[in-house]
């Protein structure tokens, strides 16, 4: 009797195991009204918003551990000059990542003219059920951030404090980085309670961070990971950015 795949919603993703010690890693993210048609609230080019729209799920996918297998984009724009211009901004990210066109496929909307702007974005990845990170964390770990929170025109006039793909790869290949979560809107305080919960522990953030902790991620400008304290001069070394402890995990 052939066994179905196991699905399971965890954070923003979905796992789905095939078996054999392999899974497949699915996350996905969504802009609406960003760009540069009549209608779009927030007027940036196209290839900006393309950039942004696909780092938030190339990261969740990343960030667990996974190997990027094909990114799928859904643009509810018509293809030239507006889609196209989306898609270059897609395969920046993907540059960054070590990916290539061939990992990109998509549609676009051809048969109405469009007055806003909107991007879906999937991303599947794959990755060994032993090498991810997921739940790993310990009690006696500390949080750290890496990037600043960021969101609207503060992530393009603040570029350098972000967090970057390269950054989240290598913090994603230490062993002694046990858990990877990117900030989004919710907050590192958010990301770093859902975190702790499933490692089993809770999360004693610092009081002089308090405020950081609430602030909007905006297109995962930061990730949080948890490691030993006495790992992160090492990682400082060896990932680069700016990292700040934010607070602990507790029995």
């Amino acid at each position: 009797m052939i066994m179905k795949p196991q699905v399971q919603r965890i954070r923003d993703l979905t796992l789905v195991r095939r078996g054999e010690g392999r899974v497949l890693v699915i996350g996905c993210d969504s802009s609406a009204s960003i760009g540069n048609k009549p209608m779009d609230a927030v007027q940036t080019p196209p290839g900006i918003a393309g950039y942004y729209a696909a780092r938030v799920a190339v990261m969740e996918v990343l960030s667990i551990g996974a190997e990027i297998l094909t990114v799928v984009d859904t643009l509810a724009v018509e293809k030239e000059p507006t889609g196209n211009e989306i898609i270059r901004g897609i395969s920046r990210l993907l540059e960054e990542a070590g990916l290539t066109a061939a990992h990109v496929n998509g549609s676009t909307e051809d048969n109405f003219v469009t007055c806003q702007t909107g991007i879906g974005i999937t991303v599947i990845g794959e990755a060994d059920e032993q090498q991810l990170k997921l739940g790993c964390s310990r009690a006696g770990d500390c949080i750290v951030m890496l990037g600043e929170p960021l969101v609207g025109s503060a992530v393009l006039e603040q570029e350098d404090s972000l967090c970057t793909i390269r950054q989240l790869q290598l913090l994603a290949a230490a062993p002694e980085v046990h858990d990877i979560h990117p900030v989004g809107s919710k907050g590192a305080g958010y990301e770093a309670e859902l975190l702790a919960e499933l490692s089993g522990c809770r999360f004693q953030p610092l009081p002089e961070i308090t405020d950081k902790l609430k602030a909007s991620g905006g297109p995962a400008t930061a990730v949080i990971f948890a490691a030993e304290e006495r790992r992160i001069k090492d990682l400082q070394s060896r990932v680069g950015g700016k990292m700040e402890i934010t607070g602990y995990l507790r029995a």
